[in-house]
């Protein structure tokens, strides 16, 4: 079978999109935001290791030696922003909005006590180094996604003679059941789903990024 083999290089866009509780993607207004302005999102797989077994025998020799599989609990995601869209941070986080004047227009986030409940889907798209695009002339991308994501956290954040970064940490869990090949009528999967067992996964494509745009989208 042939593969597309590429070198993924930088990151240009980023969409957020709200799930409800299973992880499942809400459809309506303020339902996805797509931003071109983060620094980096870091992915760091955490894995549970196996329980070993040993016994030796009365020689020290040993009887039993064996391990189980390690497995995959979750990824830890960092996000790190250099331009913070209010509507964004909500979405992530489940704080509430700040609003002013009519049309209202989300100006900032308030940040409360509680039970971290938000959840969202989060995806990416990578330009690719060298032969970037198809023998019929469209562009490939590597997009990657993690389609549920929750448990958001506001990391450390400095005021000082420089510019300002605001840096989210979360946690990923198996795709919702309703996600699929992604929400919205467009995707980036080329037939493709995520199954329910599934944390995250890239794939080479030659749809387009969407484009980004301040403020949260209909989706």
């Amino acid at each position: 079978m042939p593969t597309i083999c590429a070198s993924p290089i930088k990151a240009r866009v980023l969409r957020i999109t709200r799930l409800d509780v299973c992880g499942n993607p809400v459809t309506g207004t303020g339902g996805q935001v797509i931003s071109s302005g983060f620094i980096q999102v870091q992915a760091s797989p955490e894995y549970e290791e196996g329980e070993e077994f040993l016994q030796k025998n009365a020689n020290g020799d040993p009887c039993v030696n064996e391990k189980d599989p390690n497995f995959l609990k979750r990824v830890g995601l960092q996000i790190d922003l250099c331009n913070i869209d209010p509507d964004g941070v909500v979405l992530m986080t489940g704080e509430r909005l700040l609003t002013t004047g009519g049309p209202v227009t989300g100006t900032g986030v308030a940040f409360g006590e509680g039970t971290l409940t938000a959840r969202f889907g989060l995806e990416l798209w990578q330009p690719l180094a060298g032969q970037v695009c198809s023998a019929t002339g469209a562009q490939y991308w590597m997009y990657w996604v993690f389609p549920n994501v929750g448990n958001t956290m506001i990391g450390d954040f400095t005021f000082e003679n420089g510019p300002f970064t605001l840096s989210i940490s979360s946690d990923t869990k198996a795709a919702g059941t309703l996600w699929g090949d992604g929400p919205g009528t467009t995707t980036w999967l080329n037939g493709n789903v995520m199954l329910p067992d599934e944390h995250f996964a890239f794939n080479i494509t030659t749809v387009s990024p969407p484009v980004p745009v301040c403020g949260a989208q209909t989706l």
